[in-house]
C-alpha cells in the first residue's frame, strides 16, 4: 500500500540521521503518555460521533505505534515487519473458526476458544485475570475483570438490573456525588472491593 510506504518513509526520515532531534531522543518510556493521550482522543471522537475526528486520531495513534517501532529498531529490539508478522500470526491462530476447520455455534464458543488459545500461548499466567493490566482505569479494569468472571461462570453477589446507558450514567454519578460529599476516595474503594473478589476468583480457579 503506497500510503503505508509513505508513512514509513516519513518515520524513517524523522528518526534517521539528519532527522528531528526530538524524535531521535525519544524512548519507550518517554512515549508512554502519548499512547494514553491519543487513545483518549479516539474515545472523545467516538463519543462526539465525529468520523473526521476519529479518522485523524486513529492516524495519530497509528503513527505512535510506528514511532515505537522506530525506537525499537534503533535499540535493535524489533522492527515494524517483525511486529506485523507476530500480530498476523496471532490473529490467524486465535481465529481457527475462520482460518481453520474449527466449528463454532455461537459467540460464547468463539470467546471460549480465544481464552483457551490465549492460555496456551501465555503459559506463565496462572489466572484468567493475569492478562488484565493493573494500570487500566478503575472502572474499565473492573468491567474487564467482571467480564472474565462471567465467562468463567463465577458467581458474584450482585443482581443484574436492566438499565439503559443513561440510567447507568446517572447511577454512577450519584455514587460519585455521595463519595465526594462523604470524603470517600471512590477509586480506592473500588480497588479494595475488586481486589477482594479477585482473590476469591483466583481461589475458586484452583
Amino acid at each position: 500500500m503506497k500510503e503505508f510506504d509513505q508513512l514509513m518513509e516519513v518515520a524513517i526520515k524523522l528518526n534517521g540521521e539528519g532527522g528531528c532531534p526530538w524524535d531521535i531522543k525519544q524512548t519507550f518510556e518517554s512515549l508512554r503518555p502519548y499512547v494514553i493521550e491519543e487513545a483518549h482522543e479516539i474515545l472523545e471522537a467516538i463519543d462526539e460521533k465525529s468520523i473526521e475526528g476519529l479518522e485523524e486520531e486513529l492516524g495519530d495513534l497509528f503513527y505512535i505505534v510506528i514511532f515505537f517501532c522506530m525506537v525499537a529498531k534503533r535499540q535493535k529490539d524489533f522492527t515494524v515487519a517483525s511486529m506485523i508478522t507476530k500480530v498476523v500470526e496471532k490473529m490467524i491462530r486465535r481465529h481457527p473458526h475462520v482460518f481453520g476447520d474449527t466449528k463454532v455455534e455461537n459467540m460464547e464458543e468463539i470467546m471460549e476458544n480465544w481464552d483457551t488459545i490465549k492460555k496456551s500461548e501465555k503459559k506463565e499466567r496462572k489466572s484468567a485475570l493475569d492478562g488484565i493490566p493493573k494500570t487500566l482505569e478503575g472502572l474499565f479494569r473492573a468491567q474487564k475483570i467482571i467480564g472474565v468472571m462471567r465467562r468463567k461462570k463465577f458467581e458474584l453477589p450482585y443482581e443484574v438490573k436492566q438499565q439503559n446507558e443513561e440510567e447507568m450514567g446517572e447511577k454512577l454519578l450519584s455514587l460519585v456525588h455521595d463519595a465526594e460529599a462523604q470524603g470517600i476516595d471512590l477509586e480506592a474503594a473500588l480497588r479494595k472491593t475488586l481486589g477482594k473478589h479477585e482473590k476469591a476468583f483466583c481461589e475458586w480457579e484452583y
